[in-house]
C-alpha cells in the first residue's frame, strides 16, 4: 500500500503542498488540466526551483490578476486582506460539483470545505451555511484544495499521514483584522490534533493548509514505516530561521506498520456498523461523503427489518484501525444513531497501481491490480464518464475505445 507522509518542517500552506507534490513527481500539465476543469480561465500556474536554508524545493504560485493583485503577507503566504470578494459554502460546493474532477476528488474537496465551514461557524457564532469565506474563498484557495485531492490520485496514494502541526509567534493579518498566531479558524481546525511550538514569528500553517491536512490525513502526528520511493519539497515564499518548506515522503508501507495495510498475506481492518430506522433517506448521501472523508475505505447501506417489523438500514463502513475513532465519531455526528458497533476483520488484497494510458480521447487512468497469479486493468469510470459527457457519445463506445488503446499499449 502506498502511503504519503507530510512533514511540516516550516509549516504548510495550500500552495506549498502543491509544490511538494510536483517536486515528488506529479506531472504539472496533468495537474493543470484537472484544475482547469474547476476554474477554466483567469489564472496562471507557475513553478520555480528555489532554495530555503540550503534545501532545494519547488515553489508553486497561482497568479490571479485582479483578485488580490498577487500580494503576499509577511509570512510569505498569500495575503487576501484586501481581496475583492469571497464565496459562501454553497457557492464553493457548486464550483467543485460542476468540475471535471473525479467523484473521489469532488468528495474530498467538498469535505475539506465543509470542515472549514464548521470551524468558521464556531468562530463567528453562525450557521455553517451563513459563513462567507474571504481568504479561503478566493480562487487560488479553491484550486489549492483541489490540487492536493488531484495530486493524491495522480501519485496513487492510498493513505495520507502528517506530522504534528507547527505554530509560530506574533500576529497574523487577515480579512477581519489582526490576530495572534494561529488565527481563530486555523486553531479551530487543529482542535484535538497534535501541535508543536516553534520560535518563529510567522503564520506557519495557513487555514487552507490546516483544512486540507486535518480532513485528509489519518492519525496526525503518527509516523509510518515505509520503503521510501519519492521525496518532494514545497517552498513558502520567505526565509525563516528554519527551512520554510513542507516535505512529502512517499513509499510502500511496511507490513504491520501502525495499522497500515501489509502485503498479500492480508491486513487488518475495522468494520463499523449502525442500525438506523429514523433517518431521512435524503440524508445518507452527505453522511456517506463525510464518513469517506474521515478515513473510511468503503461505506455501504443494507436494508434490514428490525423489531416490530420496522424497515431500517444498516450503515456500515470499513477503515484501517488508526481511522476507527474518526470514522465512528463521524457516524455518530452525521446520523441519528446513538451507537456504533465495531469489529476487527482481516482481508486479503491485491497490489494496486494507477497507470495512465494515451487514448484517442486523451490520457485515461487505468487501475491495475496484480498478485495471486492474476493481473487485471480497468479504466477509471470517472474518466470515461467525463469523456462521454464531453463528446456526447455512448459510454460503452468510449469504454471499448480506451480498452483497445490499452491493449495496443501492452502489445508494444
Amino acid at each position: 500500500m502506498k502511503v504519503a507522509y507530510v512533514d511540516m518542517i516550516g509549516g504548510a500552506a495550500g500552495d506549498m503542498l502543491m509544490g511538494a507534490w510536483v517536486d515528488a513527481g506529479v506531472d504539472v500539465a496533468a495537474l493543470e488540466r484537472a484544475l482547469r476543469s474547476v476554474v477554466a480561465e483567469g489564472w496562471e500556474l507557475v513553478t520555480e526551483r528555489v532554495v530555503r536554508r540550503g534545501i532545494a524545493a519547488t515553489h508553486l504560485d497561482l497568479i490571479i490578476p485582479g483578485e488580490d493583485d498577487h500580494a503576499h503577507g509577511p509570512d510569505g503566504t498569500h495575503d487576501h486582506a484586501h481581496a475583492r470578494h469571497g464565496h459562501y459554502l454553497r457557492d464553493i460546493l457548486a464550483i467543485v460539483e460542476r468540475s471535471g474532477l473525479t467523484r473521489r476528488q469532488i468528495d474530498r474537496a467538498s469535505a475539506i470545505y465543509r470542515r472549514l465551514a464548521d470551524a468558521e461557524a464556531r468562530v463567528h457564532g453562525v450557521d455553517p451555511d451563513a459563513v462567507h469565506f474571504h481568504e479561503v474563498g478566493q480562487i487560488d484557495a479553491i484550486l489549492d484544495v483541489a490540487g492536493t485531492c488531484i495530486a493524491l490520485d495522480l501519485l496513487g496514494i492510498d493513505e495520507l499521514r502528517c506530522s504534528a502541526f507547527p505554530y509560530g509567534t506574533g500576529l497574523a493579518r487577515m480579512h477581519h483584522g489582526t490576530y495572534p498566531n494561529p488565527g481563530p479558524a486555523t486553531i479551530e481546525l487543529l482542535r484535538g490534533l497534535p501541535m508543536r511550538a516553534l520560535d518563529v514569528e510567522a503564520e506557519l500553517v495557513t487555514t487552507t493548509g490546516a483544512a486540507i491536512l486535518s480532513t485528509l490525513a489519518t492519525a496526525p502526528g503518527e509516523r509510518v514505516d515505509m520503503t521510501l520511493e519519492r521525496i518532494g519539497y514545497g517552498a513558502g515564499r520567505r526565509d525563516f530561521p528554519i527551512p520554510n518548506v513542507v516535505r512529502v515522503m512517499i513509499g510502500e508501507a511496511a507490513k504491520g506498520s501502525a495499522g497500515v495495510a501489509g502485503d498479500d498475506a492480508g491486513d487488518d481492518v475495522v468494520v463499523l456498523e449502525a442500525n438506523i430506522d429514523d433517518m431521512s433517506p435524503q440524508h445518507y448521501d452527505l453522511a456517506m461523503e463525510r464518513i469517506f472523508a474521515a478515513g473510511a475505505l468503503d461505506v455501504w447501506l443494507t436494508p434490514i427489518v428490525m423489531k416490530k417489523g420496522r424497515p431500517a438500514i444498516v450503515l456500515a463502513a470499513m477503515a484501517r484501525p488508526p481511522a476507527e475513532d474518526a470514522v465512528a465519531r463521524t457516524m455518530l455526528r452525521e446520523t441519528s444513531t446513538i451507537g456504533v458497533r465495531v469489529r476487527r476483520e482481516r482481508r486479503h488484497v491485491l497490489d494496486r497501481a494507477i497507470d495512465v494510458v494515451d487514448t484517442p480521447y486523451g490520457p485515461v487512468r487505468f487501475k491495475r491490480v496484480s498478485g495471486a497469479g492474476v493481473v487485471r486493468r480497468a479504466p477509471e469510470y470517472d474518466d470515461i464518464a467525463r469523456i462521454a459527457r464531453e463528446r456526447e457519445l455512448p459510454i460503452g463506445e468510449i469504454n471499448r475505445a480506451v480498452l483497445l488503446a490499452a491493449e495496443m499499449t501492452v502489445a508494444e
